[in-house]
């Protein structure tokens, strides 16, 4: 070997050990996930509420996760009926209390029914969650979970800012897969199960979410940071008039009729629901207080240009999503019940533009343990 190699030949040899031994500490510290997860198993967070925040939320909210990534009690081994729940923030309830969310209500709810099987409901729900998302879910996550009886799937507000391009980055496949689990195997081949491959990626996802400006934190202080730069915006950054929603439309027309369908094959009904939130073409003062959202562009940009889309057409964009869903469900095979029609528009129901209150999440539990009630007395087709 020449002179000037051996130097050379030592840095490669160092390098590659240095290697190794990252590779190997991070096998142990960050092991590859066998499955997928919504959440990460065991997950214990206490979230403070507050009412500059959280109006209408009280006390801590306890948010746990079980065994199986779900914010969900354990499956119990006598369970006779199954039922998991698709949706985004407002079916994941953060700020309410475990016992509190109305998933966890609907579970309770049909237990206390006299005459009613046994029922474990699952809540497969995430924040910034869209029907593609849902699809997602049914695709990778449900194959690995206890078999369902029913699926219900709280769906609309997010595909709506998906296409506003508020608070979303553009999305792609595999920002798509970050969004949807907290946890998945690797993916990519032999460089994508390497630890330290995957610990680089874990780290890029995390600043590119950042990016976006995160406002789920413990105190919840990101709420109210966003509620005062909404509040505070002059009148004439409001904007009236919405983009396009064509292709969005037709794209979440395209996924609700996909979820059907796969339900279908599953073997298990899906119930869709509308979606309600706190937008109308009239507002009331206390409903207006409560708004937060709707900003123009990444939510980390929100407070600095302080552009929103104004209530009415945010009403509009909502309503032409519902719109979609109520003349999908009309097709055979497919069945929905109209949330966004139960649930009025007031701010005892809602902390922020769509987020439920304890009020709104008991209203919300109410009406989606009658109507499962109402399915099971249907004759089986």
């Amino acid at each position: 070997m020449t002179a000037w190699l051996r130097p050379v030949a030592y840095v490669v040899l160092v390098c590659l050990l240095l290697f190794a031994a990252t590779e190997g500490v991070l096998r142990v510290w960050y092991p590859a996930p066998t499955r997928y997860y919504v959440w990460p198993p065991g997950l214990r967070v206490d979230f403070a509420t507050s009412d500059a925040a959280t109006p209408g939320v009280t006390g801590p909210a306890r948010f746990r996760t079980n065994s199986l990534g779900l914010r969900s009690d354990e499956p119990p081994a006598d369970a006779r009926r199954v039922v998991y729940v698709f949706g985004g923030s407002t079916a994941a309830d953060l700020y309410l209390d475990q016992e509190e969310a109305w998933v966890q209500r609907v579970q309770t709810g049909l237990n206390q029914v006299p005459g009613q099987p046994r029922t474990w409901v699952g809540n497969l729900a995430r924040p910034s969650l869209a029907s593609i998302h849902n699809l997602i879910h049914f695709d990778r996550l449900l194959p690995e979970l206890p078999r369902a009886d029913l699926l219900v799937d709280l769906v609309g507000v997010n595909d709506l800012q998906l296409a506003l391009k508020s608070s979303y980055i553009e999305p792609t496949p595999e920002r798509n897969l970050d969004w949807a689990f907290a946890l998945r195997p690797p993916e990519g081949g032999v460089a994508g199960r390497l630890a330290t491959v995957r610990a680089a990626r874990f780290v890029w996802r995390t600043w590119q979410q950042a990016r976006l400006g995160f406002v789920q934190t413990r105190d919840a202080a990101g709420y109210a940071r966003l509620r005062e730069c909404r509040q505070t915006a002059p009148p004439a950054n409001f904007v009236d008039v919405l983009p396009d929603l064509t292709p969005a439309l037709d794209e979440y027309r395209r996924n609700l009729r996909a979820l059907g369908a796969r339900a279908r094959v599953y073997g298990a009904p899906m119930l869709f629901l509308t979606q309600p939130t706190l937008w109308a073409k009239e507002m009331g003062p206390a409903e207006r207080l409560r708004l937060l959202a709707g900003g123009l562009g990444p939510i980390r940009t929100w407070c600095r240009h302080q552009r929103y889309y104004a209530p009415a057409a945010l009403a509009a964009g909502m309503q032409a999503f519902n719109d979609v869903l109520r003349d999908v469900c009309r097709e055979p095979g497919m069945t929905c019940r109209d949330l966004a029609a139960a649930l009025p528009p007031r701010a005892n129901y809602f902390y922020d533009d769509m987020h439920l209150s304890e009020a709104g999440a008991a209203r919300v539990a109410e009406l989606v343990v009658g109507w499962i009630l109402e399915l099971a007395a249907l004759p089986h087709p």
